[in-house]
């Protein structure tokens, strides 16, 4: 009779954690001038006008209704054509959302203890979710790392 409560506040705790503990949200922090800048500006990892950061995400893998891991993804995009570019900073929000349950429901049906995680399945995973919020291709998803941490 609980367990499905139980599953439910570890989805929630679940999609919520990775915005707060990546310091998402939209919160701005104060640079050496005491002024407020964008997340975005604070840590480039290049200096490409094409490239869209994404703060890093991360999923529980749940699994037989029990926490049994985390899933962490590093990635950013490549966007050339400026028009989607300014979409896709604009729907950020919506992009990470639908990353995120995406790599929830991958990582609590297909992450297996002692098996690393297909990089093939998560690249295609990223881009096709991007592709179908961003309404059209044209973005490249390129990720950095994917790490399956298993208790």
């Amino acid at each position: 009779m609980f367990r499905p409560l139980v599953t439910l506040l570890v989805c929630s705790l679940a999609a919520i954690a990775p915005s707060h503990a990546a310091g998402g949200g939209g919160e701005t922090k104060k640079n050496e001038a005491g002024e407020k800048g964008s997340p975005k500006h604070q840590k480039e990892i290049t200096t490409l006008e094409s490239w869209v950061s994404v703060y890093p995400i991360a999923v529980s893998i749940v699994q037989d209704d029990a926490v049994r891991g985390q899933l962490q993804v590093w990635l950013g995009m490549d966007v050339v054509d400026e028009a989607l570019r300014a979409r896709a900073e604009e729907i950020m929000p919506r992009l990470r959302d639908a990353w995120i349950s995406g790599l929830s429901q991958y990582a609590s049906t297909a992450v297996r203890a002692r098996k690393p995680a297909s990089i093939d399945d998560v690249s295609r995973l990223l881009q096709s979710t991007a592709d179908q919020v961003l309404g059209k291709p044209g973005s490249r998803v390129l990720m950095g790392s994917v790490i399956v941490t298993m208790r």
